[in-house]
């Protein structure tokens, strides 16, 4: 398992006592960037994407992302361009909800409400949804 998380600072990493105890397990791997660093920073710059070189994929890889949309949409533009199937590419996707249960439409990305539908779902199952294009 790898684990490549992101934060825009050093100081706005969550889970700091928790990455020496998930790199230290068997079969997983954390890698972490942050979007700036700062003077006592020694690790990666950048964005999520640039840690994706970091991992080995293989025909049984699936990838689970969460984050902000705009993450969202770089790092699955990212995983196609490693030729990650879409029903291999997963992501929870955010949205302003009002009643939870798929009525009042607020969540409504085209045909699809990530209160009651979600807020988990495939690339395959979203891939026409989705307001970015890819």
């Amino acid at each position: 398992m790898y684990i490549l998380y992101g934060a825009r600072t050093p100081s706005d990493l969550v889970f700091k006592d928790e990455f020496g105890v998930w790199n230290n397990k068997k079969d997983v791997e954390v890698h972490i960037t942050v979007d700036r660093g700062d003077d006592e920073w020694s690790g990666n710059v950048g964005v999520v994407g640039t840690l994706l070189d970091k991992i080995n994929t293989g025909p049984d890889i699936i990838s689970l992302v969460c984050g902000p949309p705009i993450m969202i949409k770089f790092v699955v533009r990212d995983l196609l361009n490693m030729n990650i199937p879409d029903e291999k590419i997963i992501f929870s996707l955010e949205r302003m909800m009002k009643c939870g249960v798929g009525k009042c439409g607020h969540c409504n990305i085209g045909g699809k409400y990530v209160c009651s539908d979600g807020p988990v779902f495939t690339l395959e199952e979203m891939k026409e949804n989705l307001e970015f294009k890819l």
